[in-house]
């Protein structure tokens, strides 16, 4: 069975800003590259004409030693009159001339069965070749089920167009799967499937470098004890909600040796939770903002953490909870969406918006060792169910139901 694989996520994002969406694809491009059960080629068309080539996918993916061939090439017109003058370059936009030009090894798309775009729409030049079954991952719906969490619903509504009645859906939850149903009647609910994600066991693990941890609390001037809470900071992720919990926790209780760590990049309407750090007076000093984290650091900042917080409104899936059990720190989550999915029993879920129980919630895991390390080990156990090789053995399982239909 021959799949091609969309790499526009990787060839947009590789470079620098390496979003949660390219962590997934790059790490399931790494294991179906080497399943035995398939053949893997890679698709650049690039849906938005960014100005990276098939040439340099080739250089990344060889860095990375992933072996996988390109399906087309893409790479700068050799001609393109007067291609840098500002007039030019607007009407070429305008016509949808591109600098660089797509060239596909029609042999390969006519002889393969599977393409599998991982986030973005199924593209209009793949739609021409009907031997091929279509797939596109659904991360969630997020945007147009709560626009008010969200910046924007266009994205989505394009991605979920683009799935005709004879395409397919994958999504990274049971409970992405039940809003996509419901929310696009137009796609054949046999057609849809689920596939879970997993956390990198190279980067998520128990990391008890003293060392290390000595360094990484110099660089970011991490207290002895913090609460951690990892995530964009944007309305979505309920930061001003923890914050506010936290303070009124400390507080109550005049506890002093204690922080509240957010890693996370500044997302889209976060004043609310600039607002709440504001409003900490005397206690500002125990919240801290360290930005984006550089991967490499993130396995002894969750490890080393107290205990983690993420009471988001609605995921997806949601990374951070599966990352901070598989390094054994304590998890609290919401109750709400795909994390249950995620967490099951091995941590403490809790209704998003009950200030009185996550407070509570905080007082128990702070006053009883005991208890923490129960919900440290239990979610030691619960990662194990996740793998990147799993999920991407379930993707092939999928491709074989799909290509037999």
């Amino acid at each position: 069975m021959k799949v091609i694989l969309d790499a526009d996520v990787i060839a947009d994002f590789y470079k620098d800003n390496r979003t949660g969406i390219f962590r997934v694809t790059y790490e399931l491009f790494r294991q179906l590259s080497e399943n035995d059960a398939i053949e893997t080629l890679y698709a650049h068309l690039s849906l938005f004409n960014h100005q990276t080539s098939t040439k340099e996918l080739d250089d990344f993916f060889s860095k990375n030693a992933i072996k996988i061939n390109g399906a087309n090439h893409r790479g700068k017109r050799k001609f393109l009159p007067l291609r840098k003058e500002k007039l030019f370059k607007f009407l070429y936009q305008k016509l949808g001339v591109s600098e660089f030009k797509n060239t596909f090894y029609k042999n390969v798309f006519e002889e393969a069965d599977i393409f599998h775009s991982f986030y973005y729409p199924i593209n209009q030049e793949v739609k021409k070749y009907s031997n091929l079954k279509r797939v596109v991952t659904i991360h969630d719906l997020i945007p147009v089920l709560f626009p008010n969490l969200h910046y924007t619903s266009n994205f989505i509504e394009e991605i979920i167009a683009s799935i005709g009645k004879d395409d397919y859906a994958i999504c990274v939850s049971e409970n992405t799967k039940k809003d996509l149903i419901k929310y696009a009647p137009h796609i054949n609910p046999d057609h849809v499937f689920v596939s879970l994600l997993a956390a990198s066991k190279s980067l998520f693990y128990v990391c008890e470098n003293v060392e290390k941890f000595n360094s990484i609390k110099e660089r970011y001037n991490l207290p002895d004890k913090y609460f951690l809470s990892v995530g964009t900071l944007e309305p979505r992720k309920n930061t001003d909600f923890v914050i506010r919990s936290f303070l009124k926790f400390i507080k109550e209780n005049q506890i002093d040796d204690l922080s509240l760590v957010l890693v996370g990049t500044k997302g889209w309407d976060y004043d609310k939770i600039f607002e709440e750090y504001n409003n900490a007076n005397e206690l500002k000093d125990k919240i801290l903002f360290t930005g984006r984290v550089p991967d490499e650091d993130l396995a002894s900042l969750y490890s080393h953490a107290h205990s983690f917080y993420y009471l988001s409104l609605y995921e997806g899936f949601g990374l951070p909870p599966l990352e901070a059990m598989q390094c054994g720190v304590a998890t609290v989550t919401s109750n709400t969406s795909s994390l249950p999915e995620v967490v099951g029993d091995a941590g403490i879920m809790l209704n998003p918006k009950d200030e009185i129980l996550l407070r509570k919630t905080m007082y128990d895991l702070y006053n009883d060792d005991l208890l923490r390390q129960k919900y440290a080990q239990k979610g030691l156990e619960r990662a194990k169910l996740f793998s990147w090789e799993k999920s991407a053995n379930d993707l092939v399982a999928i491709y074989e139901k799909i290509n037999k239909s």
